[in-house]
């Protein structure tokens, strides 16, 4: 082994430099090139003292030799390359040839050497042995030359020819000629000087080439990789990588080109419903699959062409192409109707099955339509008006909307004005025991009058002052007036305060409310907070959080709306509440025998869990006995009292709980009452929540 990796070294494969290894077996290729010329200059010599020294043994045998090498060789260096094959040299190979050289080369100077000394043995021989050594020399320069491409075989020609015809000529001719030997010293030394140092240049240049070579590599791998960075950068910012939708910027542009194009469509925004309960109860997992079914839905239900995008959320757009579209909105409207049925219909998870609803609000875009993003905020506009209707088919934008909707910019504009809270006011809607007829408790209701604007219903400026973020000083400001009004009242009369879903969902919520009561000094026993189904479904565990804190410190807890939404089942069992409020809609089905069914039901549930009940929207002396046969311990609705001022609601007061009264309440008299009640000296104010 070490023998092989000193002959590898001696025949130009380094292994440890990759430069040399490389340029050798370029080199070695080349040879293919200039390999007959090598074998020339051996075979025209040759022949020429061959033809009068043939009797010469040596002569013959040396004929013979390079008849053999001559056709062994033939093939490797003198046929082209057979098809299909390469011309890569390996360390075998190069074995091989360095192997022939030097026999070649030990051959010749065997040949030239005896020649010459057989000669200088003879009186008066002819030729003589100086022409003989001369063309000896002259063969092995030549044939260094021819193979200078490869330095192992430039070193063999050297020292196994070269050396020794100079070496015989030093020999034979020192003596008589001191200076011409000193000068083909001299020659010989600059020969092999000048093919190693030409070897060295050849590789310093080829390395310089390999570098250059090897640079241009990188930068065309370093160009396509950027390349490629730049298309996948540039696909992952216009495909969402759930659904494979585009992105909320590329289906923007997409729909910019086609209008670009002359092209016009209706751009309708989607959103889900009931798909954060699924979330919830099965996981976010199930989640992504509904949101990759409902992509898959879209694509297949949509006609050919239409941009589907995913804008963030549970929410889709859709641009549906037409070409006259003011002829064709009926159409285009109907095939956005027909993906919302489509969204509706009950999906597979892997351990359930569940269903969505969805809505859409619509904007037509035409050539006088404004830029796409001003669309997609009209066609949000739209949705949010489906939304609050409970519409199940596309809302078209319309100037209804549009009034509306600069309406809620001015009441954003104003909410954001300074002197906003003292605007602000309280009414205060009465709760009754509707088994005993007693007053329980009023809830205090968030009340605006601005001096433009008018009146402005909590169901307008809660959400907006939700969504910019002021939704948490208007809260306390109200709650401190309101426990202010309420330490006037009897100790059995409690106060009910309604908290957003933004507020009970921040971190300090709970203890903001106890440090605000504790300033106060109001009994915690006294204050009952409702909140909403919406609440849980901002944020479970912040809420449930803020729910035990408040309990822990003496406050009730309330479940407003029950009924609304399905999961509310979920929210009783995971949350403990004192009170469910039952939503309005199951109160007003119950006028029919199927939704009281419905509601004996809810009812009995709500009671089977030790919890007080309160149906709201009691409207007709109907509901009030409907929802008091059926169980319901509380009632509150416009037939029961409206939401009072401070004068009304103290007038209320004394007419319950004045210490003096003989007044004996019941619900046979309650409608007289109820009339006393809405006398001028306890007022109603305007309503905008039925409770």
């Amino acid at each position: 082994m070490k023998l092989l990796q000193h002959i590898d070294r001696l025949i130009g494969f380094e292994s440890d430099d990759e430069i040399a290894d490389r340029f050798s077996r370029e080199r070695v290729k080349s040879v293919r090139e200039t390999i007959h010329y090598y074998y020339l200059t051996i075979l025209a010599p040759y022949a020429g003292l061959a033809w009068v020294t043939w009797d010469h043994l040596v002569t013959r045998i040396v004929a013979c030799i390079l008849t053999l090498a001559v056709a062994f060789r033939f093939r490797h260096w003198m046929l082209p390359v057979p098809e299909g094959k390469t011309e890569d040299v390996n360390r075998n190979a190069a074995r091989l040839t360095g192997f022939m050289v030097v026999l070649l080369s030990c051959t010749q100077a065997a040949f030239y050497l005896t020649l010459a000394f057989d000669l200088d043995g003879m009186a008066g021989g002819t030729p003589s042995w100086l022409p003989i050594l001369a063309l000896g020399l002259l063969a092995a320069l030549t044939q260094g030359a021819a193979l200078t491409g490869i330095i192992f075989a430039s070193r063999v020609i050297f020292f196994c020819f070269v050396m020794p015809v100079v070496a015989a000529v030093l020999y034979l001719f020192a003596a008589s000629n001191i200076p011409a030997s000193v000068a083909t010293v001299v020659l010989t030394a600059v020969n092999f000087y000048i093919a190693e140092t030409s070897h060295r240049t050849q590789l310093r240049l080829f390395q310089a080439q390999y570098d250059a070579d090897a640079a241009l590599l990188r930068m065309e791998r370093t160009n396509t990789e950027l390349a490629d960075a730049r298309r996948n950068a540039q696909y992952q910012a216009e495909t969402d990588n759930l659904t494979g939708l585009r992105s909320r910027l590329a289906f923007i542009h997409d729909i910019e080109a086609k209008l670009d194009g002359g092209q016009c469509g209706l751009l309708a925004v989607i959103d889900l419903d009931r798909f954060k309960p699924i979330n919830d109860l099965y996981g976010h997992h199930a989640g992504d699959i509904v949101l990759r079914q409902v992509a898959l839905r879209l694509q297949r239900v949509l006609p050919q062409g239409t941009v589907v995008g995913r804008l963030g959320g549970d929410e889709f757009g859709v641009f549906i192409a037409g070409s006259s579209c003011l002829a064709e909105l009926g159409e285009l409207v109907d095939v956005c109707d027909k993906a919302l049925r489509q969204l509706c219909k009950p999906m597979r998870l892997a351990n359930a099955q569940v269903s969505i609803g969805a809505c859409a609000g619509a904007r037509l875009l035409g050539e006088d339509a404004p830029d796409v993003d001003q669309a997609l905020r009209d066609a949000d506009a739209a949705l949010y008006f489906a939304k609050r209707n409970d519409m199940i088919e596309t809302k078209l934008f319309d100037a209804e909307i549009r009034d509306k909707n600069k309406r809620l910019h001015a009441i954003e504009t104003a909410l954001l004005e300074e002197g906003a809270l003292d605007q602000l006011s309280l009414a205060y809607q009465p709760i009754f025991n509707l088994r005993t007829g007693q007053l329980s408790s009023f809830e205090a209701l968030a009340r605006w009058e601005h001096p433009v604007l008018g009146n402005i219903s909590p169901g307008q400026f809660i959400p907006i002052a939700e969504r910019i973020g002021c939704i948490r000083p208007i809260t306390l400001a109200l709650l401190s007036r309101a426990v202010d009004f309420a330490a006037e009242w009897p100790a059995s009369c409690r106060l009910s305060f309604n908290l957003s879903a933004a507020h009970i969902c921040g971190g300090d919520a709970a203890s903001e409310i106890v440090a605000l009561i504790k300033q106060k000094n109001y009994p915690a026993e006294r204050l009952q907070l409702e909140i909403t189904e919406t609440a849980m479904l901002v944020d479970f565990a912040t809420a449930r959080r803020n729910v035990d804190m408040l309990r822990e410190a003496g406050c009730r807890v309330a479940l407003d709306d029950f009924g609304a939404g399905f999961a509310s089942l979920v929210y009783l069992r995971e949350i403990r509440f004192d009170k469910v409020k039952i939503d309005g809609s199951l109160i007003k089905r119950a006028r029919h025998p199927q939704g009281r069914d419905m509601l004996r039901g809810v009812v009995k549930m709500i009671a089977a869990m030790k919890l007080e009940s309160v149906a709201e929207f009691i409207a007709t002396s109907g509901d009030r006995e409907t929802a008091r046969e059926l169980g319901a311990e509380f009632g509150q609705g416009y037939h029961l009292g409206y939401p009072l001022d401070e004068e009304g609601t103290r007038d209320l007061l004394a007419q319950y709980h004045w210490p003096h009264s003989t007044k004996v309440r019941s619900l046979a008299n309650w409608e007289l009452d109820r009339q006393e009640a809405l006398a001028p000296s306890a007022r109603p104010l305007p309503l905008t929540r039925e409770k």
